[in-house]
């Protein structure tokens, strides 16, 4: 939780829920699996409130064995995080949705196997209509309230007119300047908490809880509150840098809870701000690697890892660098990850497939890990699970371990690669090794680049000359080139010399890459067909925003047009778009997949717009369309320039492209039904195009449409 500039008043947490240990009382299992999801981000009202998230069980379940939300319990009126608490134990109608949606959402979760983690904000408490008036609350046949005495008598409202004394014992921890500070060391505080927790898990159906500013007060009543409410996961947010400071929270706990490893959190955004990978690295003892952070030295167990967070994704404490890369670092390590909900979004291709190798090789919270290679340009470490091992390289070193081999490669994009043996297949549809001798084929996507032409560089046996050799195009903004067999490496590029390029990659037969990273199999594939063309994945949600005329031709984030899928496309119609001032010629709009109260909210989800600054469109013919990164400035994220009017919208994700109609006009239909006529072009299940079909399966385009066929 951050509401103010101090460093250290941040909110970062996430729990897990399985049975506990036989035996163990403590808050965090050992040899834990599982990995985290924090499901918020701040000012995130509409892209996660709980219907929105329980729409996405099947996917996130998948993924994720827990799923951190923001405190769920009423915290007054507009919209707020939930940081400033009122109600506890009646009223959960919140910022995010109503206490029905809540606990309807908690329990279509729990059926799939994946907890939701409570955000318990107990350091402090505002009142309902001043600064000291808690309610009274009624739960399990009792009645629960805080008054003047459990106020920490070291509290500002001490010295306020008009406002009840405080007469609880000092402060224990940290102050906190906005709410009133609980005095934990009262015995009528100490039970309300212990109660509070318990009826979030028995009545509400949390898995466990994520502790709010535990700097606030001491780490033994943490403790107090989980062996009386005994959650299986708990983990607190000391916002601290020092490995020394965080473990004797750990401690005063009883190692009753985790902590979120912010040490480690420091020295990830020291490597690749600094582009130093020994920063990675602590030595245990002074001698012997370790990777950075709490995941070593016993504290593995109690650590939960992370690379940003809702507080420090907002302030000077956000990562800038290679997102993918970082979170292969802390998802290949021993501690519970928690992935960022906008990194997730953003980067799932790539983040699945990490959680699917770190799965498969049986990855725990305790498994062992021994550092290989630790230089500036090289993180290298082998780490042991229940079913295999891995071995994971962060940094631009082209290094490969002793004992792997290309064919273990299970993940791999700009600046990271991942090896692994084990029995467990990874992939359900693995991608076919070539025999010797064999060429294979490589794809990239060229939709966030927009190069005229990709190029590819490869090495390996027969290396291309820089900058390599034109792809050629297979279909909307997908590009192919088949290397020799003995092709181990590859990157993409311009044409441009060494202006315009990605970073380098592992080749891997029928891949696809981007500008991103390694994007896995081209089109995901089938028992009958691995390659059957692009995967197409629309947004949950699209919205455009601009000079609209319900935002009365100002851009406004909050009044937006929402579109609707259809088919491989998202579609809105009847959209008025007005001029932004008198006498103007155009109005301007681009598309988001999220609202929110300012820019920071938008910018953290998806933006799509022109390729270039205010490109003109005319109507009827298409455009194409791009994604821009996450957090972009709005200047930045180009926009297109059009006549006022009223317009229907048509954008195609398949091939990336844009078309605007007049409202009402049936050239999009019409669009449609010609494409349904054009003339069939075929191809093989290997991409090779067939110009007289026989009886078999064949990938067949028409237009812009690609479909799987049998001929008979």
């Amino acid at each position: 939780m951050k509401i103010f500039t101090k460093p250290l008043l941040a909110a970062c947490a996430i729990a897990m829920t399985l049975p506990a240990a036989k035996g163990a009382n403590y808050a965090w299992p050992e040899k834990y699996e599982g990995v985290m999801l924090q499901g918020f981000y701040w000012d995130s009202y509409t892209d996660t409130k709980w219907t929105n998230l329980e729409a996405q069980a099947d996917e996130l379940s998948q993924n994720f064995k827990l799923i951190w939300i923001p405190n769920s319990g009423y915290c007054g009126g507009g919209n707020n995080m939930g940081y400033m608490p009122q109600y506890w134990f009646t009223n959960h109608n919140s910022s995010f949705g109503s206490e029905t949606e809540l606990r309807k959402m908690i329990n279509t979760f729990k059926e799939k196997g994946t907890g939701i983690i409570a955000d318990v904000v107990v350091n402090h408490r505002v009142g309902t209509s001043n600064w000291t008036n808690f309610p009274v609350e009624k739960w399990n046949g009792q009645t629960w309230q805080i008054g003047p005495e459990g106020i920490c008598s070291t509290d500002e409202v001490a010295g306020q007119s008009g406002q009840a004394r405080p007469t609880g014992a000092p402060d224990t921890g940290d102050d906190f300047n906005g709410a009133r500070d609980l005095d934990h060391t009262n015995a009528n505080v100490q039970n309300n908490v212990k109660n509070y927790c318990k009826c979030l898990l028995e009545d509400f159906g949390y898995a466990g809880f994520r502790y709010d500013m535990v700097k606030g007060y001491g780490g033994q009543y943490t403790k107090i509150y989980n062996e009386y409410s005994k959650p299986t996961y708990s983990v607190g947010e000391y916002w601290d840098a020092s490995y020394d400071a965080v473990a004797a929270w750990i401690e005063a706990t009883g190692k009753q809870s985790a902590a979120f490893d912010f040490p480690g959190k420091y020295a990830i955004n020291d490597a690749f701000a600094s582009n130093d990978m020994t920063k990675l690295v602590w030595k245990a003892n002074g001698t012997t690697d370790q990777p950075a952070g709490m995941i070593h030295f016993g504290y593995a167990q109690y650590a939960v890892t992370f690379v940003d967070n809702h507080d420090t994704y907002r302030d000077g404490n956000k990562f800038n660098g290679n997102i993918v890369a970082a979170n292969a670092f802390i998802l290949c390590s021993p501690g519970t990850p928690c992935v960022f909900l906008p990194h997730w979004k953003a980067y799932k291709t790539a983040i699945k497939q990490l959680i699917a190798v770190r799965n498969a090789v049986g990855v725990n919270n305790t498994s062992a890990v021994k550092v290989l290679k630790s230089s500036n340009n090289c993180y290298m470490a082998e780490v042991t699970g229940t079913k295999g091992t891995l071995v994971v390289k962060i940094g631009s070193a082209m290094d490969s371990p002793a004992g792997y081999t290309t064919s273990d490669i299970k993940a791999s994009g700009t600046d990271y690669c991942v090896w692994s043996k084990t029995g467990v297949s990874i992939d359900p549809d693995p991608t076919p090794t070539p025999t010797p001798g064999e060429t294979f084929t490589l794809y990239f996507n060229n939709a966030n680049s927009n190069w005229t032409t990709p190029y590819i560089h490869y090495w390996g046996g027969e290396e291309s000359t820089w900058p390599g050799v034109a792809m050629t195009k297979v279909e909307g903004n997908v590009w192919k080139y088949t290397v020799p067999a003995e092709t181990t490496g590859c990157l993409f590029n311009a044409g441009d010399g060494d202006a315009t390029k990605t970073g380098d990659f592992v080749a891997i037969a029928n891949h696809i890459y981007s500008v991103n990273g390694d994007e896995g199999v081209y089109g995901g594939g089938d028992e009958e067909d691995p390659r059957p063309g692009p995967v197409v994945t629309l947004p949950s949600k699209f919205y455009i925003i601009g000079n609209l005329a319900v935002s009365d031709g100002q851009w406004d984030t909050m009044n937006v047009v929402e579109f609707t899928p259809d088919g491989n496309s998202m579609v809105a119609k009847n959209v008025e778009l007005v001029a932004p001032e008198a006498g103007a010629t155009s109005s301007y709009f681009s598309f988001i997949t999220t609202t929110g109260a300012d820019w920071d909210a938008v910018n953290g989800a998806d933006r799509y717009g022109a390729v270039t600054k205010d490109a003109p469109v005319t109507a009827g013919t298409p455009v194409e369309f791009k994604v821009f990164p996450v957090n972009v400035s709005a200047s930045s994220a180009y926009s297109w320039a059009i006549a006022p009017g009223k317009y229907d919208f048509n954008a195609d994700f398949a091939t990336m492209k844009l078309t605007v109609t007049p409202a009402g006009s049936s050239a999009i239909d019409a669009a449609v039904a010609e494409e349904a006529e054009a003339t069939p072009v075929y191809y093989n299940l290997q991409g090779m195009k067939v110009e007289n079909p026989t009886p078999g399966l064949y990938i067949v385009v028409r237009g812009a449409k690609v479909t799987k066929e049998r001929i008979r």
